[in-house]
C-alpha cells in the first residue's frame, strides 16, 4: 500500500467573541474563499460534504476529492472526518473552541492521508519520488496554506470587533 500523509496542529488566539469565531469557521464558504488549495466544498445527500483540494507538488498539479461527514463530538468542537466507506482520500479537520478573558482560543488539527495500491495509481510521477519525499512536500504546502489562512482569519475577525 502506498501512503502519503500530512498533519497540522496549532493553537490560535483571536481577540473576538467565541460566537463570532465559531460562526466564521462553521461557514464552509469562508474556507473556499480564504484557504489556499480548497477549490470547492459542496454538500451531498446523506450528510456528506465533498472537499475538493488542489495544489502544486514536485510531480505537478494534483487535485483530490475528500468526502467527509460532520462528527463534532461536543458543542465546543467542529469536526469533519472521512465519510463512511472512504478508503483512499482520508481527511480529518477539527477545531475546538474556548473563550477566556474576551478572547477565543482555537485548537486546530488537520490530517490528510492518500492511500493507493501502487504509487502510480496516485499520479504517474509519484513512483519516482517515494512516500517520504512526497509526504514532506505535501506537509510543507499544507502548513504554508493553513498558516497563511489563520493569519488572514485572525486579522479579519479582530479588525471587525465592535
Amino acid at each position: 500500500m502506498f501512503r502519503v500523509k500530512s498533519s497540522f496542529k496549532t493553537k490560535l488566539e483571536i481577540r473576538a467573541p467565541l460566537k463570532k469565531v465559531w460562526a466564521f469557521f462553521s461557514t464552509l464558504s469562508n474556507l473556499t474563499e480564504m484557504l489556499g488549495g480548497v477549490e470547492d466544498i459542496r454538500r451531498e445527500p446523506g450528510g456528506i460534504a465533498r472537499w475538493t483540494i488542489a495544489t502544486e507538488t514536485p510531480v505537478g498539479h494534483v487535485r483530490f476529492s475528500f468526502p467527509v461527514h460532520e462528527t463534532s463530538p461536543q458543542a465546543d468542537t467542529i469536526e469533519w472526518s472521512p465519510a463512511p466507506n472512504e478508503s483512499q482520500n482520508l481527511f480529518r479537520y477539527s477545531l475546538k473552541f474556548e473563550e477566556k478573558n474576551g478572547a477565543t482560543f482555537v485548537n486546530i488539527s488537520q490530517q490528510v492521508e492518500l492511500r493507493r495500491k501502487r504509487a502510480w495509481d496516485l499520479h504517474p510521477g509519484v513512483g519516482l519520488m517515494g512516500e517520504a519525499r512526497l509526504s514532506n512536500a505535501l506537509q510543507r504546502r499544507i502548513n504554508e496554506a493553513i498558516e497563511n489562512f489563520l493569519e488572514r482569519v485572525k486579522e479579519k475577525l479582530e479588525s471587525s470587533v465592535s
